[in-house]
């Protein structure tokens, strides 16, 4: 362990904030800087982070799940996937732009996903509480619409940070024996699967952290949140709304 890997390891979602606490501008220029200090494809950096006032929040804020922490956080943006900019410097630099925009999409999310974690890692780092902000994918038109987002540009998730009013445990992961692999993909026996998830289920209902932070029932755990949110028709309705903010954003075309 060294001060960089035991700051992965205390990774926690913070869901409450100090409302009252003002993040010096310095601090956020810096975590923002660091975010782009993430790897990206070619160079390209095919995201955009939109800050969001505490007036605009009031329109984001039924878009993102109407969860207080949007409101509550110092500090609160969209992360975008950005093809615009790149589009519009080939055409500054006489380069003619091909359709390629799942591949671009692809890369996209890669690029934004890195740097909004470099964003997270360096704010953590600074002792301010971080969370994405997924709901800000469930209703991406209206995002999309309400940041006035052109062609080739999509919300990807939120991201609050701010003093945490909260101190929840560090949630369990898989153990890595089931997600590293070597040479091929191996595929799982159903007595591995049902060890690991038993393995996260204990974890997490002896810290009854459903419970407490999610206000389910006892006996709920990781088992039931997988099957809730993958099994059913939430990501039905999600897919439904991310296809056609795709389509309005240019990304494919009907």
């Amino acid at each position: 362990m060294n001060p960089t890997i035991e700051q992965m390891f205390a990774h926690r979602s913070i869901r409450s904030f100090d409302p009252d606490f003002i993040i010096p501008r310095k601090d956020l220029d810096l975590i923002v800087e660091a975010g782009q200090r993430a790897a990206t494809s070619c160079s390209g950096q095919m995201y955009t982070i939109i800050e969001i006032s505490a007036e605009k929040r009031d329109e984001i804020f039924p878009l993102c799940g109407s969860q207080d922490y949007v409101k509550q956080a110092s500090y609160f943006s969209v992360i975008c996937v950005d093809l615009n900019r790149l589009h519009r410097i080939v055409e500054l630099s006489e380069g003619t732009n091909q359709n390629w925009p799942i591949a671009g999409m692809m890369i996209g999310i890669f690029d934004a996903g890195l740097m909004a974690q470099n964003m997270v890692l360096a704010a953590e780092s600074m002792g301010y509480g971080t969370c994405f902000c997924g709901s800000c994918g469930d209703r991406p038109e209206e995002i999309a619409k309400a940041l006035n987002l052109p062609p080739l540009v999509m919300p990807l998730t939120g991201l609050a940070i701010g003093k945490a009013t909260e101190d929840p445990p560090v949630r369990p992961r898989l153990h890595s024996s089931l997600v590293h692999h070597r040479d091929i993909y191996k595929d799982y026996t159903e007595d591995e699967l049902n060890d690991g998830i038993d393995k996260m289920d204990r974890q997490l209902q002896d810290e009854g952290y459903y419970q407490k932070y999610s206000k389910r029932d006892p006996g709920f755990g990781w088992r039931n949140h997988m099957a809730g949110k993958f099994g059913g028709k939430w990501l039905n309705i999600i897919e439904k709304r991310r296809i056609q903010v795709l389509k309005d954003q240019g990304f494919i075309k009907d």
